[in-house]
């Protein structure tokens, strides 16, 4: 009960005794026979018709940078994530190294493979050289065979002693197809070893983690000491066609289409960049109750992702009545103007403010348009006052 009191006396007793000051009920009666005391006159007052002003109804997007393409980047072998040399938002070229990768499984398989062919090597060269001894030796024998079968048939050798030749000989030449056979099984271990070891620098190759094109890191999934799986992604990469990814209440959703053209500002560089939306999903997401739009960013700063932006966008045009913050004038917590009569009487006015637009203040009711109000020197000006026009 005690609120309800106190609320009348400090609210809406000033309000009544305004709205009564007004009506006049507080001025002195004129005596008959008197003569009517005349007001008060004043100057340095700033007087203004009101109008009605057009006003646009904006409606602020809020987003960020992404990139039109992605990538995630993943490695093929299992590994220790020894070093990681970029941060996520970095700017980074094709080829550029991103991470390392522990590979000492696959240097210790190169180190067998190439000790390996070490000893492949060298068997080699052993074979080549009994190749080249049986070689020299069927040669000798062959001479010897044809030189001893003459002999032979002039009845100056005796049979035994060519069969012993022929003998030798064709030792010989079953030696030299042992050692072909064992040069070919040289080379088809050769060869595996060979591929074993190709595949192994390949292998290599992997624990180097590179870009697989020009673009932002946008998003950094390992650190260092993690052990990296086949198939684990560790980035993921942007390309440098940068778009503005934001989400639009769906009660504006005819005011947002493709094609159209976006002003962005940039927070982070202070700098607008014009933003063509290029789509429109007009499907709505019920837990924002928004659908989202993707605007391509003319990029010719390279501007990074994940950048927040905003922009502005029109939804309604309405003519409002404003009034400057000069001309209002505060009583006892009630707010008014001075209203100039068309004798240059001035009245004071309660009215009802709505929004501010900058230095103005909309007015909801009290006045009207073609009113004359004062809009500077309130201080100077009082109800009944006469102002010089």
């Amino acid at each position: 009960m005690k609120s309800v009191i106190k609320f009348g006396l400090f609210f809406i007793l000033p309000i009544i005794m305004v709205i009564l000051w007004i009506g006049g009920v507080f001025s002195d009666r004129i005596p008959p026979g008197y003569a009517q005391e005349q007001p008060k006159t004043i100057s340095g007052v700033k007087i203004d018709v009101i109008k009605p002003t057009k006003i646009k109804e904006i409606y602020k997007l809020e987003g960020y940078t992404t990139s039109k393409e992605t990538a995630k980047v993943a490695t093929k072998l299992m590994g220790k994530v020894l070093d990681i040399k970029v941060n996520e938002g970095d700017f980074v070229k094709k080829g550029q190294l991103l991470a390392i990768i522990d590979i000492s499984d696959v240097n210790a398989k190169e180190k067998e493979a190439l000790a390996g062919l070490e000893e492949l090597s060298k068997a080699r060269e052993e074979a080549l050289a009994g190749k080249e001894a049986v070689l020299a030796q069927i040669s000798f024998l062959e001479k010897t065979y044809s030189r001893m079968k003459t002999l032979y048939e002039e009845n100056a050798l005796p049979r035994q002693k060519l069969d012993e030749i022929e003998m030798k000989l064709n030792t010989a030449k079953a030696k030299l197809k042992q050692v072909e056979a064992k040069l070919k099984q040289l080379d088809a271990k050769e060869k595996q070893v060979k591929a074993k070891l190709k595949q192994v620098k390949i292998m290599k190759s992997y624990g180097y983690i590179k870009a697989p094109f020009n673009g932002y890191v946008i998003k950094k999934m390992a650190n260092i000491g993690d052990m990296a799986n086949p198939g684990m992604p560790l980035f993921v990469i942007g390309n440098t066609n940068l778009q503005f990814l934001s989400n639009v209440d769906v009660k504006y959703i005819d005011k947002v289409n493709v094609g159209d053209v976006l002003n962005i500002k940039i927070d982070a560089t202070g700098k607008t960049y014009k933003a063509k939306v290029v789509e429109k999903n007009s499907n709505v997401d019920p837990a924002n109750n928004s659908f989202s739009i993707r605007a391509t960013i003319q990029n010719p700063e390279k501007l990074g992702v994940g950048f927040y932006g905003k922009t502005y966008i029109t939804i309604d045009e309405t003519e409002k009545l404003l009034i400057p913050k000069t001309a209002i004038k505060r009583w006892n917590q009630v707010e008014g103007v001075f209203v100039v009569s068309p004798d240059g009487i001035l009245r004071f006015k309660p009215v009802k403010l709505g929004e501010k637009y900058g230095e103005k203040y909309e007015v909801k009711s009290g006045i009207v348009p073609g009113e004359k109000i004062v809009i500077d020197g309130v201080e100077k000006a009082c109800d009944g006052c006469k102002v010089r026009l």
